[in-house]
């Protein structure tokens, strides 16, 4: 039984996700090796292309040879399509793809860390809340990490234009209003079910999140960066900069590599997390 206190809680949460992930569940499969790959989502109107800087800074980083690079790709289409016999997906398509994706494109992982831009990062998130109200949140337990930049969790007043002309039709641009009941559904559900859970269980995970937001970003300011979680750490960029680093001393590369490199396979890695899964100091 785990004993009270922050610490103790994820030490104990820690062992029981590792002993959890030796199995087999519905979603990610244990495949037993010890890489860390690294799932890259991108946002409205994007591509895995978005994703080219950060990648390129990783693969040439020495304490990262064990990370792997992965990216998710999903139809985000910015002309709307003048064919019946397609649709554009919603969050709730993209997080069941996500799901496809972790389970079989990304089964050769024993470790993996999600990082999101943008609406990216409601993906992820919708991704979560789903598997927790199905019971599968012993599934969840490869994931060490998830990491948003410019993530609009409360919304964004920019794409208003957007949803009363040429995209109103889009179901991702109107997932983007502010305070959308079914993203902040899936936002409650992961800040209990994710973000303060004590263990693992069918219904929850704990799984740590950092939030980061751009300093000059006018599209997902600081507010809605931070959402329903305890903190945000402000970044220099905007909106579209923030996952742009030009150097290995860039604030953002050297903000995800830092979590990359507290990634560790063993339970000693942990307790440098609150309770609430926010860095300390």
């Amino acid at each position: 039984m785990c004993a009270t206190g922050s610490e103790q809680r994820h030490r104990c949460a820690t062992i029981s996700r590792t002993q959890a992930s030796r199995g087999v569940h519905g979603g990610v499969v244990s495949s037993g090796t010890t890489n860390l790959g690294v799932v890259f989502i991108h946002g409205l109107f994007s591509s895995e292309k978005t994703w080219d800087t950060f990648a390129g800074l990783i693969e040439s980083d020495e304490e990262l040879a064990s990370v792997t690079v992965t990216r998710f790709a999903y139809a985000s289409p910015k002309l709307r399509r003048f064919r019946p016999d397609r649709r554009t997906p919603d969050y709730n398509d993209l997080a069941e793809r996500l799901k496809t994706f972790l389970h079989f494109e990304a089964s050769e992982y024993d470790r993996l860390v999600l990082v999101a831009h943008s609406q990216g990062g409601l993906i992820v998130q919708r991704y979560l809340a789903r598997m927790l109200n199905d019971g599968q949140g012993e599934a969840l337990t490869k994931i060490q990490g998830v990491v948003l930049f410019a993530c609009p969790n409360d919304g964004s007043d920019f794409v208003r234009p957007l949803r009363n002309a040429w995209w109103r039709s889009n179901p991702q641009v109107r997932a983007l209003a502010p305070l959308d009941s079914e993203v902040k559904d899936a936002q409650r559900t992961v800040l209990r079910q994710v973000v303060e859970a004590p263990e693992v269980g069918p219904a929850m995970c704990p799984i740590p999140f950092w939030v980061f937001g751009g300093i000059e970003d006018n599209v997902v300011v600081r507010a809605s960066a931070q959402g329903v979680f305890p903190r945000v750490f402000m970044l220099p960029g905007d909106h579209f900069s923030i996952i742009e680093p030009d150097s290995h001393k860039a604030p953002a590369y050297l903000a995800l590599r830092e979590r990359l490199l507290d990634t560790e396979p063993s339970p000693s890695s942990f307790p440098q997390f609150s309770g609430a899964g926010v860095m300390r100091g």
